[in-house]
């Protein structure tokens, strides 16, 4: 390339790639032009560290990648094919896209299936995740230092949804070292096409309720598909969602799923009467069952039973042991396995008791973030949703909620004596 090219980037996203960075990353709405903005710089760094002599890959990854058409393959190829420089530095196939002279060549990946086989991988010079809301904080911790080239970067692209999601928290919440960070939204892009501005009035128009987060990046309110979406309305309307205290006559009931190499979510409730207050709620991944059992040692909560998923009985390859079977030797007693019931079966348990829930707003602020959020999945080619719940960051919040709703059968005798703390040893 003789000549200088001029390259059509939004001016956020010029002074976004300008200078030394370790971590790039642009969130926001719809129309913003940050996908189309990021696989032309993606390309067009590619080409620098070729005419350099450099060696290496570029890894394009989302949290779910079933195939490539779920990948950012096309939206590379057009951006190449968008200016004749890289055309002519490109050769692109059906299902890859490398340097003709083959030293820098593009992967894509799914870090909710692969992210242990990304871990292997050598010399990625660049690692852009895209749509990256759903990435786990598992999935950060392993993908980060994998990118341990001189000089790699990693450039995430996210629309928001919610204040609690592990990508929201490391990089809008916290500043690690070499971040730089910009919103994008329709507003931000000076190339917003002219057919989306119709879609965007009708959903101003139409969509109120989702307006702010489509096209301002704000974070989502309402979910379409929302399995809970009128009860927790109603929860709100009858201020149930509030202080919610201990009360330390009462034995307290925790409700699991566990997460293999994903999170683990506990709720903690207790039950006088036909009311259930929901007074606690806790999540991590990344840890053993010891840390969960330190975790309940450290509450002052006086435990009554422990619901368990119904896997909890599978053996672990590496020990030879069960999940119940550490969990007991660890002191979580007593224990009782959920019934292993269709999940339709669960959701409708948890639609009959929620009408009888309190939660407290501020112990349960992201488990009540999930539930509200929890959704079914969408078939984008039929355009209809489907049958089954998407897994996403609500979905062990939910999983755990419905152990609690199909698993835990009260003591008809309100005047029994409560069950003594569990004191394990860890």
């Amino acid at each position: 390339m003789s000549d200088a090219v001029d390259i059509k980037l939004p001016p956020k996203i010029v002074d976004l790639m300008d200078g030394e960075a370790r971590f790039r990353c642009c969130f926001g709405g719809r129309g913003s032009g940050k996908t189309k903005s990021f696989a032309i710089m993606s390309a067009v760094r590619g080409y620098m560290w070729g005419m350099q002599g450099r060696e290496g890959q570029i890894l394009c990854g989302r949290e779910r990648l079933n195939s490539l058409s779920d990948s950012s393959l096309e939206e590379i190829k057009s951006a190449i094919r968008s200016y004749k420089f890289l055309e002519d530095f490109y050769e692109i196939g059906e299902n890859y896209i490398r340097s003709k002279k083959g030293n820098i060549f593009y992967t894509f990946a799914g870090l909710r299936t692969n992210i242990d086989s990304i871990k292997s991988k050598a010399k990625i010079l660049l690692c852009w995740i895209d749509e990256a809301e759903a990435v786990s904080e598992t999935a950060w911790s392993k993908l980060v230092p994998t990118v341990r080239e001189e000089g790699s970067e990693i450039w995430v692209t996210w629309n928001p949804e919610n204040k609690n999601a592990a990508t929201h928290k490391r990089f809008r919440e916290s500043e690690p070292e070499g971040l730089k960070i910009i919103e994008m939204n329709y507003l931000d892009n000076p190339f917003f096409p002219k057919v989306l501005e119709q879609a965007r009035l009708d959903d101003l128009k139409d969509r109120p309720d989702s307006y702010g987060h489509i096209w301002d990046g704000e974070f989502l309110q309402h979910v379409d598909g929302s399995y809970y979406a009128a009860e927790f309305q109603k929860l709100r309307l009858e201020k149930k969602i509030t202080h919610v205290p201990y009360d330390p006559a009462l034995s307290v009931v925790t409700a699991w799923d566990l997460g293999m190499g994903d999170s683990t979510s506990i709720w903690f409730a207790q039950y006088v009467g036909a009311e259930i207050r929901i007074i606690d709620f806790y999540e991590c991944s990344g840890v053993g069952l010891d840390h969960y059992v330190k975790m309940l040692q450290s509450k002052p909560y006086t435990y009554g039973d422990h619901i368990l998923p119904h896997d909890v009985r599978v053996r672990e390859l590496g020990t030879g042991k069960s999940r119940l079977e550490t969990l007991g030797m660890l002191g979580v007693r007593p224990i009782t396995i959920a019934p292993n019931l269709l999940i339709d079966d669960g959701i409708q348990a948890v639609r009959s008791m929620l009408s009888r829930c309190w939660f407290d707003e501020t112990l349960c602020d992201k488990g009540v973030d999930a539930l509200s959020q929890y959704r079914r999945a969408y078939d984008d080619k039929n355009m209809v949703f489907k049958g089954t719940p998407i897994h996403d960051w609500t979905s062990h919040a939910a999983d755990a909620f419905r152990y609690l709703a199909v698993g835990y059968k009260p003591p008809k005798n309100w005047g029994e004596p409560i069950k003594r703390n569990m004191r394990g040893v860890v």
